[in-house]
């Protein structure tokens, strides 16, 4: 470009010059010319290129810098220190244009840095969120899923296609498409998802510009089931305790009529009563136990102790009971010294007490039960097994819920139903673990406590 213009002045300076020769010659003799033209000539020539010259390193000067800058930013290499030295260096003519882009290139790195932090954090947000979200285009497929979605649906992968596919659900392909412009349309979808397992969605769709509608999905399905063992605690509590009191209502209204001055009938309906009234006492200090393990208030006397020691302990508490059952309790244990832990040895006692004490009743007349202790690495198990009724397998997570019984007709009468929840809260209260394993309805069954070992 500077080439061009040097010259383009080049031929109008030697237009002008020749102009001026011309001009000159018509006041000189024809004698001169031969004289005044070759001198006239040289030196309008060397004119002529000294100006060219002169023009084209002027121009070069000029835009250098901008040239600079371009190719810069067409190696995308242009930094705050390559404009800050172009403009430094820069001829005065241009320096205020490389300022102006100085400024406005360092504006838009700001303005640049902050759409990418905004986006990384709306990013994390998205990737990271609980709920679920899809956005479906026009065709209803897929175009954008966080991986909440696709570990709820069960569907790796789901861009590209169509959420009847993926959700596989009637209700929820039917709500995407009953949004519109007015309001979101929400409701509460009952989702079979992965292998038939169901969960408790609330769903909410809204419609997008372009026709593309976005879908948040909500798992409610914990507290769907917080709700329903809430109802199922207070109606088994209900149920619980209704019958203690219409035995004790019963036995009132019996001694009221006389008989408690029958010497016979009197003293044994009052140890009737006392028995009802110490089952409502056990029910009642048994809730407190397990409200204070729930709320993380239980008190633990932590001090070091032998598991096999207890085990022996709880073993011999219960020996009358099988004995009287005709059944046969053994206890097996580790013969060494290292079954040592940190816990409060009154609570662990309880643990087992409960556990053998489960083992006795459900274990039918000549059966067996064996309870021990060994090493598992850098824990301690515990162990009872019986050959009683058995768990079915489908019914092993809900059997340390409160007042869960696996077979109510056998149970009834039996206990309170808290004593495995008391045991599961006490074995976590030490850092511990507990679960049940069963072959199946009986075949009997193994409960497993893990305690970190000191």
């Amino acid at each position: 470009m500077t080439r061009q213009l040097a010259w383009m002045t080049v031929l109008l300076v030697g237009g002008t010059a020749l102009v001026m020769l011309l001009a000159t010659l018509a006041f000189l003799p024809v004698a001169a010319w031969e004289s005044y033209v070759p001198v006239a000539t040289v030196v309008g020539v060397l004119g002529v290129l000294l100006a060219g010259i002169t023009i084209e390193r002027a121009g070069e000067r000029l835009v250098r810098p901008i040239r600079r800058l371009v190719r810069s930013i067409e190696e995308e290499e242009i930094t705050e220190q390559n404009l800050h030295n172009l403009v430094r260096h820069a001829p005065a003519e241009v320096a205020p244009l490389l300022y102006g882009l100085h400024v406005t290139h360092a504006r838009l790195r700001r303005t640049l840095r902050q759409h990418e932090q905004d986006r990384a954090e709306v990013g994390a947000i998205f990737e990271h969120m609980a709920d679920s979200v899809l956005v479906l285009d026009a065709h209803e497929r897929i175009v954008l899923s966080n991986p909440a979605a696709e570990r709820m649906l069960r569907y790796p992968a789901p861009l590209g296609r169509g959420i009847a596919e993926v959700a596989r659900d009637a209700d929820l392909v039917n709500l995407a498409r009953s949004a519109t412009e007015e309001a979101p349309q929400a409701r509460l979808i009952e989702l079979y998802v992965g292998d038939g397992e169901r969960r408790w969605v609330q769903a909410v769709a809204t419609l997008l510009p372009e026709h593309r509608r976005l879908l948040v999905l909500q798992d409610i399905s914990e507290l769907r089931r917080a709700e329903v063992a809430r109802r199922d605690f207070v109606a088994n509590v209900s149920h619980e305790l209704r019958t203690p009191v219409a035995a004790l209502k019963a036995l009132v209204e019996t001694l009221e009529e006389g008989a408690i001055d029958d010497p016979v009938e009197g003293p044994a309906f009052l140890h009737r009563m006392h028995v009802e009234v110490d089952g409502l006492a056990q029910m009642v200090t048994e809730l407190l136990d397990l409200a204070r393990a729930e709320a993380g208030r239980l008190e633990l006397r932590l001090a070091p102790c032998r598991l096999d020691e207890l085990i022996k302990e709880a073993a011999e508490r219960i020996r009358p009971a099988t004995r009287q059952a005709d059944l046969v309790l053994e206890v097996t244990t580790e013969a060494d010294d290292e079954l040592w832990v940190c816990a409060d040895s009154r609570r662990i006692g309880q643990v087992m007490s409960n556990l053998l004490g489960n083992a006795t009743k459900f274990t039918p007349a000549a059966g067996r039960i064996v309870a021990g202790a060994r090493r598992r690495e850098q824990n301690i198990e515990l162990w009872v097994t019986d050959t009683g009724v058995g768990i079915e397998p489908e019914r092993l997570p809900r059997v340390f819920e409160r007042f869960y019984k696996t077979d109510p007709s056998r149970a009834a009468g039996t206990g309170t139903g808290l004593g495995l929840a008391i045991a599961k809260h006490l074995v976590l209260a030490h850092g511990g673990q507990i679960w049940a394993e069963s072959p199946g309805p009986g075949r009997g069954s193994t409960f497993r406590v893990r305690l970190p070992a000191l």
